[in-house]
């Protein structure tokens, strides 16, 4: 969504597993409904990630071959290169991703390997030894996952309202799944030392960079785009700082005090530029009179940055909204809608 188009696990399980992208889908929806709608206590957004690798082992997958893929399927976000370069030339620069450290390598090496830390998933497949019989009834599992429908639409939060059939299929067959087969096949070991980055962990460190280099929340700024960025953002948000939502799902909106739509991440460079100079309440208000004639006539610190901008969008600049209580169901909507249209 900012960094690249990829949905990196989905099109590594497309490449390995029968009808695997939409196994994924499956895994991917069971997450966001333990998390979101059943509210289960030891849910936490991401754990789709980590549900993946026993059946990516049993298909044959090995640690040389994640890497491979992840390579062939990167696809960079237009201009992230400079503008990774350039927030992380104006502060302390983090990037904290589910991705796994077999994509974020290559990730690393296109961007140029800014002055920024890394924080991504950890995962060696080949210490797990996997034999046919195990195989086998993951492969079953995983063909019986595939069979089950993923409904278009999902619930409105904080609603009550009652489960679709095809959800409630989702829920008892993956709890059946997760709970016997894949402690069964002996897969259980491999997922436990998967180190996910999920939503709980991205808040997590979040709060540990904010602790060791003392800086304030209300002095943090935070660029996302998963549901799994939605906890991370909100501390940021509530605790006074800028959270952007750069082509977020709908929960990353939620999270966020600014909206960006755009498949050119140059904006991101722009509320940077602004936030380090007067703050988060420049940069919200940057964004609520986000126009070609306010950026034009306006008094913007770098303004070689907005010249160059402005020429790159000579006709439609991206969406980008102040958001609050009144808008944010039209620009989550609208945002997930825009989100994916542009990942592969």
């Amino acid at each position: 969504g900012f960094i690249s188009r990829n949905n990196d696990m989905r099109e590594l399980c497309a490449d390995f597993l029968e009808d695997g992208a939409h196994f994924f889908d499956v895994l991917d929806r069971y997450d966001k409904l333990t998390s979101f709608v059943l509210n289960r206590e030891d849910a936490t957004l991401g754990c789709a990630w980590k549900w993946s690798i026993p059946f990516l082992k049993a298909a044959g997958a090995t640690d040389y071959q994640i890497h491979k893929n992840s390579i062939k399927n990167l696809q960079l976000m237009p201009n992230i290169e400079n503008t990774v370069r350039y927030t992380s030339n104006l502060m302390p620069t983090y990037i904290s991703t589910e991705t796994y450290e077999h994509g974020m390598m290559d990730v690393m090496d296109r961007l140029g390997e800014p002055q920024c830390e890394v924080n991504c998933s950890g995962l060696c497949i080949d210490q797990c030894m996997m034999g046919r019989l195990e195989s086998r009834k993951l492969l079953e599992a995983a063909k019986e996952i595939c069979s089950l429908k993923v409904p278009k639409k999902f619930y409105e939060l904080n609603q009550l309202t009652e489960l679709m059939n095809e959800d409630i299929m989702i829920i008892k067959t993956m709890d059946r799944i997760l709970s016997q087969v894949i402690p069964d096949a002996g897969a259980m070991v491999l997922m436990e030392a998967t180190d996910t980055l999920t939503s709980h962990k991205k808040a997590y460190k979040m709060l540990d960079i904010r602790r060791m280099t003392a800086i304030d929340l209300v002095s943090t700024m935070y660029v996302g785009s998963s549901s799994t960025d939605f906890q991370a953002m909100d501390l940021v948000r509530d605790g006074g700082g800028l959270a952007i939502s750069f082509n977020g799902e709908e929960f990353a909106v939620r999270g966020s005090n600014v909206a960006i739509l755009s498949e050119d991440t140059t904006v991101v460079a722009i509320f940077a530029s602004e936030f380090m100079d007067k703050g988060p309440i420049r940069a919200m208000e940057v964004a609520e009179n986000w126009s070609r004639e306010y950026l034009e006539s306006e008094d913007f610190v770098d303004r070689n940055l907005i010249r160059r901008f402005l020429e790159m969008h000579p006709y439609d600049l991206p969406e980008v909204y102040f958001v609050d209580d009144d808008n944010v169901d039209f620009v989550s909507k609208r945002s997930d809608e825009f989100r994916k249209r542009i990942i592969c």
